[in-house]
């Protein structure tokens, strides 16, 4: 495997962070309602926002299946979206700072990313990982929203959380990077 240190890039100056919280909100597999990108921009909306790091896009996005947007204005080119996977770094309302890793869920290098993130992890500190996923489920809008909540450590799991069962799931790099946490 080719180091995962260069994947990624801190930024200077990194801020101080005392064993922050990582919230996993990557675009991804699935995303009903939009709710992990509207979740993710109200994270990210705050005034201390700030990006710790960034990752080498170009190793991991495949620009063939997602083709980023441009905007053609008239006679040329206005703009172009270039995809950007960064770890955020912002301030909840009492001012304890928590890290953001928000953008695509890249398309390649899954295992070589997730050391990355590890790697990432163990330098900052981080304390607890939590990813954000919506799934679709065939049910009526009038039933109650379910939450599925699961974790490598049993404490942190609802007890009424028992009525999936097992299932086989098409894997996400969100779930690889909790199992490998």
């Amino acid at each position: 495997m080719l180091d995962p240190a260069e994947l990624y890039e801190f930024s200077e100056p990194r801020l101080a962070l005392d064993r922050p919280v990582l919230v996993q909100a990557l675009d991804g597999f699935v995303d009903a309602g939009g709710a992990v990108r509207l979740a993710r921009e109200h994270l990210l909306a705050g005034p201390d926002t700030e990006i710790v790091a960034t990752f080498d896009v170009d190793q991991l996005y495949d620009y063939r299946a997602r083709r980023p947007d441009m905007i053609f204005a008239s006679d040329h080119w206005q703009s172009y979206a270039d995809p950007k996977l960064a770890l955020y770094a912002a301030r909840d309302e009492a001012g304890v700072a928590f890290l953001v890793l928000a953008g695509p869920e890249p398309d390649a290098q899954w295992e070589r990313y997730v050391q990355a993130v590890t790697q990432i992890v163990e330098t900052l500190d981080v304390r607890l990982a939590i990813g954000l996923n919506a799934i679709p489920m065939g049910v009526p809008h009038t039933r109650p929203i379910n939450v599925i909540s699961h974790g490598s450590r049993p404490e942190l799991v609802a007890k009424s959380n028992n009525w999936i069962g097992t299932v086989r799931v098409p894997a996400s790099l969100g779930h690889l990077l909790e199992y490998r946490l």
